[in-house]
This record gives structure tokens, C-alpha cells and sequence, in this order.
């Protein structure tokens, strides 16, 4: 709080507060305690010299600023109709405060473009149950929305002040994806990182200058970002307010460059969110590894962790999960069947099963060291011919019988009878299947269709109608980029395209070594009804997050995967939340009269309906499986068929459980190991009944679903209704969730509230800067040139995007949700649109213009002086001054927010009322007010802003007990288990490594409790009417 003698503060301003330095003013935009009593101030120039300009100040280097006492607040009489730039000022001020770390309510439901289902929002809820720091493995299995679920959350810390600097980290497919999506649907503009992003970043910042914090909220794949070379250095030193890392399951190997990157961001940043469909690889310590990267406290015992450890930090759920299906009734088609297309191999292919069978398969050595090498070679061919010849000239070379120049290739000239044969028999064996994929290859190049599932490829295609002419999608997924090449090569002509150019459009081909980008472009023109693509043929990196379902519901397995897990990854590529067409999946399966052959019959199409009824029963695979790692199922099979064991067998080995007995009993109980648990559902509904007794210190229990409940304010800090942080608790129907009904000075409705905000903001903008925008609302549609500062806050967007739609000079945008779905919809639909990218964009809760606007009302309206609006003396028959308190923490974010409305001021006992929405309408503030009573004189008020700014403090004294007991209480009791941990023996921690984490959650525990003095600032008066 600033004293009275030199205006100073004694702890970090709140954002919103304009403070003056080296003699202009600021705008507080973030603050945090770099050391003890030195704080980091990032602000925006608000006076005329410095309007606009960002800038971070040190308090060591510039002192602590001076800020305007508020018993100093100038009143002035608001002129403007119905009083509209009051209720600016004031909407701007409710927008620029972050909800206090108190309040765990979301507050945003209605605030996306989204269709609002419950299941979406339970992870934010978990996450920001946490008193401690918002951290969560969301592990729903695919196709239910992990990227919608994540940008709800992200949102929310957003409006809590916990998202000013964001980092995500995906694979490098889904990275303009991800970024579509956390733009068009959630109004988060993210500067995306990939190749082609680099070099022209690199171009537009300062030579030397770290991109991190240049840009505050990145988006980078993995793959790119665990570059220690390139980008370690970098990241040491930048801390974030969210991490994100996607496919989070692919940090599990100890060690790995992944994982050493997601070790250095967990402990680099206050919110951590994993997302992985797979989150559990079957091994208890991997997984337990992931936890502790959230929580390092969480598991004590590695390898048995108990299901109360884990439920605070772990949320999963199946399509089958109660509440998901409830809610997916109608937005998500059901899942069509899995077919085999058996395919009936033909001479050549039946040649090489019987090399395979004789010389491979019959007697394998379970001694040797490269045992499973015949199942790889195996699979190999039941990929194709062309898998086949690498996979064998890769052997030869091992074995120093590398193929002789000019013949390295399978098109290649044949080899001479001489060349072709070996002393060694398994040398021999291998050449004889280089020739045979030879034949074959040289067979389909004179035009015939020598293999047999190429054959029932194109027929199943026709079928369907993909081809010239015809509007109709499909995914065909390999294992094999060999085999993808060939196919990409072959398909467009026997599919009906003449033009090589034309096929070249229509079929495209994506695997590793595709660059990042050329992927995201086929990705998103698979996702366009206008363009070209008509059949796109993928490898299983496609099978990881990728969204293919927008305009397909054809898949199919070329080959298939001996694991029920990628099987059903792949599946889920089209199989997915908002997908309107039955789903339907077919595999190839090519089978052999030679005796003893391992034909697709033998595994793969055992595989496939097995993986199809684990999906029918229990919604996830990975409930079932003994494995969790696609590699380890396939070897396991492997490992069984070399032991000689029946296929039907080897493929049922795969299952931990009976799902068939599952059906029955209605699914998994908590009698269930742990692992098991994780696998289905969990982390959904109450804690397990254990959790009390896994937490250390009886007497200091923290409570991770503890209930913050307000309502109790105490009767001596304020008259009835008692305060709620921002707003009652409001649910929607049939919805258990609390939401957060905040002030709207505009419009009850949030939607309405927005646009009248913006509507209102630029006209009054217009007249106080003076600039024309030629602005033109239209319904709810809005259009206007884009000043120059406002650009700069989009600049983050795609270079295309920025382009294409011409923002950088015009913005369009929607306030109708309805109105920004079908541009939505265009985007991926019109024949003529080249781009998932909308051409109007709906304003959300989080939308640059409407932090614009807010930004510059408050440089506008918000230096030293408060207006003041008449009202119908009926209603406030004595002037009612409207005040904020807010107490912070070491961050500068708030711990607790009060808005007051203080009257009776010049009587011994004045009145301290919470300011709610109810109270709004009470005293006739809002949309409808008159536009004026006759102004009367200043002064007699001016002496009620002292006793206001006292009653508040006093007020937000008696608040200091809530603050205490419902913020600094539990922190406390987090401190002490730190210090209890501290002193344990733990597997999987050595002291050195244990100690640094205790340092570091105590620091966070401490930077969270609620110190200095409350801010305390006047936003209104009113008086009566005369």
C-alpha cells in the first residue's frame, strides 16, 4: 500500500495500476519478486511520450514507483450518454483485475468457441482445485478433445493472471493444429516455431536476442525444442507460466533428450499440463517418473504408488466414461465396424511366403541373438515387396554380403546366378527374396497388378468412390515409408488420374522424412473440402494427434500393426470428437495357401477384432493390454510365436484382462491394481478414501480438493450479502460445475456484454485519441482498419493467415458464435477456400481487442480521477462510493479482490456492501441508465473519497483473515510436508536431487502466500439525482 507521506509502494503493483516512472506514466500490465524486495515490473506507456510503449522496470535500478494515493482520486462528472464511459472504465477495470488466486471457479465457460460440455471442463476444475500450482496429466483416450480441454484451462489461467508467458510443445504435425485451434476457437495467439518460423523470426528480432522472451507465448515441436545446442542455452534462463508438452507419453526413457528437456521445463514453470492418450507404458516407474515431473512429492514409492497419490494429478477418461458419452450423444457419429478385405497372394507372393516358411519360420532359434529378426522380415513383406528388399539388403550388409553396385535398388537389373548364391545358406535365403521383390516389382511395372493387396486396395477405393471427380476421403496408414512411396507412385494412375500433375494434387505422402512443414500443409488441405487431396497415405508418426477426420471416415490399414494399441491410435485419427459420418475401418489382409505360412490371418487380422471389441467394451485398449508401448506388444507377440505358441494364443497374451468377463460385470471395479485403474478411467469423482492417511503430518494435512467457501467474510468486515470473489456461484442446467457470475456493465448476457464493450469502446476511443477506424458494425459483425499497435499484437499469427485475410490493415470480426462457426466451417468446406483459416474471427473472453481496448481505456480514464454518475436517488438516496481492495501475493498476483459499494459515509457507522451483479441492477448501473440528472457541485463529495479508501482498508483488514485461513493455511501445511519429505529416503531421489526439489517447492509454496499491504483504488461515485 502507498504511505501517505511519499505515495510509495511497499510490495508489487497489481496489474491495472498506473504507476509514474522517469517522469512518465505506466501501465501495469505484471509484476514479480525477482529477489527479496526487488521486483520485476513489466508495463505499457500510458502518458503521451511513451503511449503504447512496453517496457520492464527493476525497482533496484529505478526505485519503487510512485503510484496516485487513492485519497487523492480527482472526481469528475461523467458527460457522456448514459454515462457509458464510467461503465467502460469500470468493465476495463473488472477485465485488467485477475480473478485472485482464492477463486477456483472457472470462469469462462461462455467465453470460447466451443459447444460446452462438461467432460471438457473437468480438467481445468482438477487443475485449479490445486491451492498449490495447476499441474495435470490429462490422459483421455483419443478423439475426445485433449487440445479443447487444454485451452479451456489455459484460459482460465489467463484470467487468473497464471498465463501471461506459455510455452507448447508438440509434435511437429499437429503444430499449426494446435495453433488453429488455440486461435480460432479460444482467441490465443500463439508464434508458432517450426522450421520455416525460426528463419523468419530470426530475421525480425534483435541479433543475439533470445526468442523466449522475445515472444511470450510459443508454440514448438519437440523434436525442434530438445535441440540442447541450439536452444539450451535459451531456455535455462526463461521461466513460464504454463508448460504444455503434448504426447507427453514420449518422455518416459530416462535419460533420453526429451526428457531431460521436459525435467528443465517443470522445474521453469509455476502451471504443467501433459497430455498423452497413452499416458502409461506398462512399466509402473516410467510412469510414476511422468507424475513426479508434475508433482515430485506425489509418489512415494515408485514402483507401488497408491491410487489417492495420483487422483489429484491424473484425470482419464473413455468414450464409454458416463458423463462423456452422455455428452457425445449427437456430436460424435458411432464407430463403424473393422473389416478384413482378405486378399489372396499371388504366384510370386506365394513364392516368397514359401522362402519365408522353409528358411525362416519353421525352426527359429530361441537361442539366437537377433532371434525376432524372422518376424521382422515377415512383416516386412506383409508390408510390401519393397519393405521387403530393404529389410533383407540391410541384413546382408550386417552380415558383410552388402549388394554389389548397380544393384542396390529394387529396380535395379537382377543379379547374376553367381551373385545370387552363398556358402552361407541365410546369405542365400536373403538374396533369393531381393530377387523375388525384384520380380515383383518389375511384374507391376509393366502394368500388372502383381500384388494382391494392391489389387484389393484399388478395388475397395473404387468402391467408395475415391478418384476423379469424386468428393470422397480416405487414409490409408504403413508401417513402412518404403511402402508408402510405392503406393504414392502407383495409386493416382490405377485410380483414375491421367495427369501426372493431377495425381501428384490428389495423393499425397506423408511420413518422417517429410518435413515438419510440408506435413502440416497436407494435414491441413486433407482438412479442406476445396482442395485437391483425396486420399492421403500416412505413416504411424500420422497416428499421434494428428486430426483427419473433417472430411474422411475411410481408413485403411495397408498393413497392420501386431499391437492393439496402434491399431487403435491410428483408429482414432478419424474416429473423434466431432466427427458426423460412422467411422469405418478396413485392413488388408493378404493370406497364403503355403503350408506353415504366417499370413495376415495369423496376427494381424486376430489383432484387429480383438482391438475392436477391447474398444466396444471399455473405451480404451490400453485398460486391457498387458503393455503400453506398441513396441513392446509387438515383440511380445513375436516373442510368443517363437516359443512355438498357437497365434490365437499369442495375440490373447496380450490382454491383462477379461474383457469378455468385463462386459458382463460392467467394467473395471477399484478392486484393480493401480496400473490397471490408470489405464480406464480415472482421477474422475471423489479422492480414494485412503488419501488423508498418505499425507504427511496429522496435524498439517494439505488437502488437495479443499472447497474454498466465502460466504463467510465474517459479520464484523461487512453488512449482508456477504462477498463471493467476483460473483455468486452460478451452474447451468444439469451441470455440477461452479462458474464464476461475474460484473458486466453492458449486458447480463457475456456474448452481448462483448460486443456492446467493444461497440462502445471504439467510439469513445475514437473521440479521446482521435482516430477514425472507419469502423462498421453490422449485427453482430464487426469490421474496422487495424491501428498499427493493434497489429503488433497479432503479428504472433501465421505469416499466410496474416496475409491471406488482410488483418494487418482490416480486422473482421463476429461476436456470434453461431455466425464464427459457419466461417469455420467455410474455411474447411467452400470449394474455393484455401486455408482452415477463417476469414471472420469470433472475439472471445481472451481476444486482443478487447485487451486493446481495455488497455487504452484505462490510460484514457484511469489516472488519478474517478467519474461520477447520477442516479435515481430512490435507489441511493446518499452518494455510494465504488471501491477495489485487492490483496496480493510475492507475484504481484492477486490472493483475494473485493469490489465494494461504501455509503452512509458522514455517519459514525458507514455501510460496506459486496458489489454484485444484483447490486449493479439495485442501483440502476448498466445498459439502460438515463443519459443524465443535473450535475451537481464536486466538492462535498470530494471530502467522501478519504473515509471510502479508509472504510476499505479497514475492510480489507478484516479480508486478511480469509486470505490467511484460505490461502496462506494450506500453503503451510504444503511447507511442512516439504520439510517432513525432505528428511525421507526415497528410491528414485538422491539427496542432492531431493533437496533441489524441496528448495523448489518451498519457494513456490512461499511466493504464493499473500504479503505487503492490500491496494486499495476508487472507481466510481455515485450520486443521487436531483
Amino acid at each position: 500500500m502507498p504511505n501517505a507521506a511519499s505515495d510509495l509502494l511497499s510490495g508489487p503493483p497489481p496489474a491495472g495500476t498506473v504507476i509514474e516512472v522517469r517522469d512518465e506514466e505506466w501501465l501495469v500490465t505484471n509484476s514479480d519478486e525477482v529477489r527479496p524486495g526487488e521486483f520485476l515490473i513489466e508495463a505499457t506507456g500510458a502518458s503521451e511520450l511513451v503511449r503504447g510503449h512496453r517496457a520492464r522496470f527493476l525497482t533496484s535500478l529505478d526505485g519503487m514507483p510512485r503510484v496516485l494515493r487513492p485519497e487523492n482520486t480527482r472526481l469528475v462528472h461523467d458527460t457522456s450518454d448514459g454515462y457509458r464511459l464510467s461503465r467502460l472504465f469500470l468493465e476495463a477495470v473488472l477485465r485488467k483485475t485477475p480473478l485472485p488466486q482464492i477463486e477456483r471457479r472457472l470462469a469462462l465457460t461462455e467465453g470460447f468457441l466451443l459447444d460446452r460440455m462438461d467432460y471438457q471442463l473437468r480438467p481445468a476444475e482438477k487443475a485449479l482445485a490445486n491451492p498449490l500450482r495447476p499441474r495435470l496429466l490429462i490422459g483421455d483416450v483419443v478423439g475426445l478433445g485433449k487440445t479443447l480441454e487444454i485451452g479451456i484451462l489455459l484460459g482460465e489461467l489467463i484470467r487468473r493472471g497464471r498465463g501471461e508467458r506459455i510455452l507448447v510443445v508438440t509434435p511437429a504435425p499437429v503444430l499449426e493444429q494446435f495453433q488453429h485451434e488455440m486461435w480460432t476457437r479460444f482467441s490465443l495467439p500463439l508464434v508458432r516455431l517450426d522450421s520455416m518460423g525460426i528463419s523468419r523470426i530470426e530475421r525480425k528480432i534483435p541479433v543475439g536476442r533470445n526468442p523466449f522472451t522475445y515472444y511470450k507465448r510459443v508454440i514448438i515441436s519437440m523434436d525442434t525444442l530438445k535441440n540442447a545446442k541450439r536452444y539450451g542455452a535459451w531456455l535455462q534462463g526463461v521461466d513460464w507460466d504454463a508448460v504444455v508438452i503434448d504426447e507427453s507419453h514420449n518422455l518416459i526413457n530416462r535419460g533420453s533428450d526429451r526428457r531431460i528437456l521436459a525435467e528443465l521445463l517443470a522445474k521453469q514453470t509455476d502451471a504443467l499440463i501433459l497430455a498423452s492418450a497413452t499416458p502409461h507404458n506398462g512399466v509402473m516407474r516410467d510412469f510414476t517418473g511422468l507424475v513426479r515431473l508434475l508433482d515430485p512429492m506425489a509418489v512415494k514409492h515408485e514402483q507401488n504408488p497408491k491410487a489417492s497419490e495420483l487422483h489429484h494429478l491424473m484425470l482419464r477418461r473413455t468414450k464409454v466414461s458416463t458423463e462423456v458419452a452422455k455428452a457425445l450423444e449427437g456430436s460424435w457419429a458411432p464407430r463403424g465396424e473393422s473389416k478384413p478385405i482378405p486378399c489372396v497372394a499371388g504366384e510370386l507372393e506365394e513364392r516368397v511366403f514359401a522362402e519365408l516358411t522353409e528358411n525362416w519360420l519353421r525352426n527359429p532359434d530361441p537361442h539366437e541373438a537377433d532371434r525376432l529378426f524372422p518376424y521382422v522380415l515377415l512383416k516386412s513383406f506383409l508390408s510390401s515387396h519393397r519393405a521387403l528388399f530393404v529389410t533383407a539388403r540391410k541384413k546382408l550388409a550386417s552380415l558383410g554380403h552388402a549388394l554389389p553396385e548397380g544393384h542396390k535398388n529394387v529396380t535395379d537389373p537382377p543379379l547374376t546366378i553367381a551373385e545370387a548364391h552363398s556358402a552361407m545358406p541365410e546369405v542365400t535365403s536373403l538374396l533369393r527374396l531381393t530377387e523375388l521383390a525384384r520380380e515383383i516389382d518389375q511384374a507391376s511395372a509393366a502394368g500388372a497388378v502383381t500384388t494382391a493387396k494392391l489389387a484389393a486396395l484399388v478395388s475397395y477405393l473404387r468402391q467408395i468412390k475415391v478418384g476423379p471427380g469424386s468428393s470422397t476421403r480416405a487414409v490409408v496408414f504403413s508401417e513402412r515409408r518404403e511402402t508408402l512411396n510405392w503406393l504414392g507412385s502407383v495409386l493416382p494412375a490405377l485410380l483414375g488420374w491421367k495427369k501426372p500433375k493431377d495425381g501428384e494434387a490428389a495423393v499425397k505422402v506423408m511420413h518422417s522424412e517429410v518435413s515438419d512443414t510440408v506435413q502440416m500443409d497436407y494435414v491441413d488441405e486433407f482438412a479442406r473440402a476445396g482442395s485437391d487431396v483425396r486420399l492421403l497415405l500416412t505413416g504411424d508418426g500420422a497416428s499421434e494427434g494428428v486430426n483427419l477426420h473433417r472430411q474422411c471416415h475411410h481408413l485403411v490399414h495397408w498393413d497392420l500393426p501386431w499391437s492393439l494399441i496402434r491399431v487403435e491410435q491410428r483408429n482414432g485419427r478419424i474416429d473423434r470428437y466431432g466427427q458426423t459420418e460412422n467411422p469405418e475401418f478396413r485392413a488388408l489382409i493378404l493370406r497364403s495357401e503355403v503350408e506353415g505360412a504366417l499370413d495376415d490371418r495369423t496376427v494381424a487380422e486376430k489383432v484387429l477384432a480383438r482391438e475392436a471389441r477391447v474398444h466396444e467394451v471399455l473405451g480404451a485398449v490400453e485398460a486391457a493390454t498387458k503393455e503400453d508401448d506398441w513396441g513392446k506388444e509387438e515383440r511380445r507377440v513375436m516373442e510368443a510365436l517363437l516359443r512355438d505358441a498357437p497365434p490365437e494364443d499369442a495375440v490373447a497374451d496380450l490382454q491383462a484382462v477379461d474383457v469378455d468377463a468385463l462386459a458382463e460385470s460392467g467394467g473395471l471395479s477399484a478392486d484393480f491394481p493401480v496400473a490397471r485403474q490408470t489405464m480406464s478411467e480415472f482421477g474422475t469423482g471423489l479422492a480414494p478414501v485412503e488419501a488423508k492417511a498418505d499425507v504427511s503430518g496429522s496435524d498439517a494435512d494439505f488437502d488437495f480438493d479443499l472447497d474454498v467457501d466465502l460466504d463467510d467474510y465474517g459479520s464484523d468486515a461487512l453488512e449482508e450479502p456477504n462477498p463471493v470473489q467476483d460473483g455468486p456461484t452460478s451452474t447451468t442446467e444439469d451441470s455440477d460445475i461452479p462458474t464464476v457470475d461475474e460484473l458486466r456493465l453492458f449486458d447480463p448476457a457475456p456474448e452481448r456484454n462483448r460486443l456492446l464493450y467493444v461497440r462502445t469502446g471504439l467510439d469513445e476511443l475514437a473521440k479521446l485519441e482521435s482516430f477514425h477506424l472507419n469502423t462498421v458494425f453490422t449485427g453482430t459483425d464487426l469490421s474496422f482498419d487495424t491501428p498499427e499497435d493493434l497489429a503488433d499484437r497479432l503479428d504472433v499469427l501465421p505469416p499466410g493467415y496474416l496475409r491471406d485475410q488482410n488483418i494487418a490493415r482490416r480486422m473482421k470480426l463476429t461476436f456470434s458464435r453461431e455466425d464464427a462457426a459457419d466461417s469455420l466451417k467455410r474455411a474447411r468446406e467452400d470449394s474455393d477456400s484455401s486455408s482452415l483459416w477463417p476469414d471472420a474471427h469470433y472475439v472471445g473472453e481472451l481476444h486482443p481487442v478487447v485487451e486493446w481496448i481495455s488497455d487504452k481505456v484505462l490510460v484514457q480514464l484511469g489516472r488519478q480521477q474517478a467519474q461520477v454518475l447520477q442516479v435515481d436517488p430512490r435507489v441511493a438516496p446518499v452518494p455510494v462510493v465504488l471501491t477495489q481492495g485487492v490483496w496480493s501475493n510475492a507475484e504481484g498476483r492477486p490472493t483475494l479482490v473485493a469490489w465494494l459499494a461504501i455509503d452512509r459515509l458522514n455517519e459514525p457507522e458507514p455501510r460496506v456492501r459486496e458489489l454484485t451483479p444484483e447490486l449493479l441492477v439495485e442501483l440502476g448501473i448498466g445498459p439502460d441508465m438515463p443519459d443524465h440528472y443535473a450535475p451537481g457541485p464536486l466538492e462535498d463529495l470530494q471530502l467522501l473519497v478519504p473515509k471510502a479508501v479508509a472504510e476499505t482498508r479497514r475492510t480489507l483488514d478484516g479480508l486478511r483473515e480469509i486470505a490467511d485461513r484460505e490461502v496462506d493455511a494450506p500453503l503451510r501445511a504444503y511447507e511442512k510436508q516439504v520439510g517432513d519429505w525432505r528428511q525421507e529416503l526415497l528410491p528414485g531421489f538422491t539427496r542432492s536431487t531431493r533437496d533441489e526439489a524441496a528448495d523448489r517447492l518451498a519457494e513456490a509454496a512461499a511466493q504464493l502466500r499473500t504479503s505487503g499491504d492490500p491496494m486499495v483504488r476508487v472507481l466510481a461515485v455515485l450520486e443521487p439525482g436531483a
